[in-house]
């Protein structure tokens, strides 16, 4: 395919304004929990670039995977907020229908932060495990929740929360304000990388939930269409974290030519993990036959590639790269992430071995 996502193409999808900014500020952003990324969503959604592919929207779901990738090329914690944030507009905007239009219309002006909890979810679909929060009848004819959530990110005061709830044995996907009474939520201290997520656990107890905030479409159906863009969404910024290391190492030089092996395997890595990535996106714009691939193993495969190109280009760059601040010390950080970001890389290959 041309315009292939391994070159990321020389037409920027984000505006080069905001891409320096998401960019030079990529250092703070990473070890600083209280850099607000809120702000760069509002700027990215008026760019239109937070709903591509969804009807209204100005692109098309490539354009999505390749908007990700360029957030992941110049800074991993504002492409991951991006994602959870895109796909709480998947959620609401794709799926649950005219009663969430208001909803709707303030994620996709990004006036209130998504946040995606679906890790639960998806598990429980796949035979994992169970929900993780139940739902209980009140006498009011509203719904109490109870549970714990065990990760989320952009966990802001504002934001709303889409998740799986439990309700007397049928599974549900149910929205809630953070803001609620009795949501708790324990922020993740220190992360070796993307600090600004504003990740971490939420405790549920007694939040009251009305009929109007349960999403009404059949569980394991919603869960089945949405999981292929979820995981290449979360594949499009692997690709683009490990791009942008490969673009960093411009020459081999002394004992680094020892590396050249390695250099030209992930490079040729990249470029058949990116046409995977795009044939993906295509079928997700047009949803017609069976998807083209394993996605599931794109999503593995495209993780264990950001790793080893952030290693490589430590390898590369030598000591000057093992600095704290640097961006290839930054973008080693990021890519470790990827193993324990749900799904799991144990969960994937879970999934590989069970799938056969």
């Amino acid at each position: 395919m041309t315009d292939n996502l391994s070159a990321l193409s020389s037409r920027h999808f984000v505006s080069s304004d905001v891409l320096d900014r998401v960019a030079q500020l990529a250092v703070t952003v990473d070890c600083d929990s209280t850099a607000d990324r809120r702000p760069v969503l509002r700027e990215l959604a008026n760019e239109g670039v937070l709903d591509l592919g969804l009807p209204g929207s100005n692109g098309t779901y490539l354009d999505q995977v390749r908007v990700l990738a360029e957030l992941a090329g110049a800074c991993m914690t504002t492409a991951f907020s991006a994602w959870a944030h895109r796909m709480s507009v998947e959620y609401i905007a794709g799926y649950a229908g005219e009663g969430f239009a208001n909803l709707a219309a303030k994620l996709r002006a990004a006036d209130i932060v998504g946040s995606t909890a679906m890790a639960a979810t998806f598990r429980a679909a796949s035979g994992q495990d169970e929900l993780t929060v139940s739902l209980s009848d009140h006498e009011d004819g509203t719904y109490r929740a109870t549970g714990f959530i065990s990760w989320a990110s952009n966990l802001h005061d504002d934001a709303v929360v889409v998740t799986g709830m439990l309700h007397n044995g049928q599974r549900k996907i149910v929205t809630f304000n953070i803001d609620q009474p009795g949501v708790e939520v324990l922020h993740s201290e220190k992360l070796l990388a993307l600090d600004a997520s504003q990740s971490g656990a939420m405790r549920l107890e007694d939040v009251r939930i009305t009929p109007s905030q349960i999403v009404d479409v059949d569980f394991v159906a919603f869960v089945k269409s949405v999981r292929p863009t979820f995981l290449a969404f979360q594949s499009a910024f692997c690709v683009g974290l490990a791009a942008a290391s490969l673009a960093a190492i411009h020459e081999l030089r002394g004992v680094g030519v020892s590396l050249a092996d390695r250099l030209a395997e992930n490079r040729s890595e990249l470029a058949r993990l990116s046409d995977q990535l795009e044939q993906v996106a295509v079928w997700l714009d047009h949803r017609e036959g069976e998807i083209p691939l394993n996605v599931v193993r794109l999503r593995l495969d495209a993780a264990h590639l950001a790793i080893s190109a952030t290693q490589l280009e430590l390898a590369i760059r030598g000591g000057q790269a093992y600095s704290a601040k640097s961006p290839t010390a930054r973008r080693v950080r990021e890519a470790l992430f990827l193993p324990v970001q749900s799904p799991t890389e144990a969960q994937l290959q879970w999934e590989l071995q069970h799938s056969v």
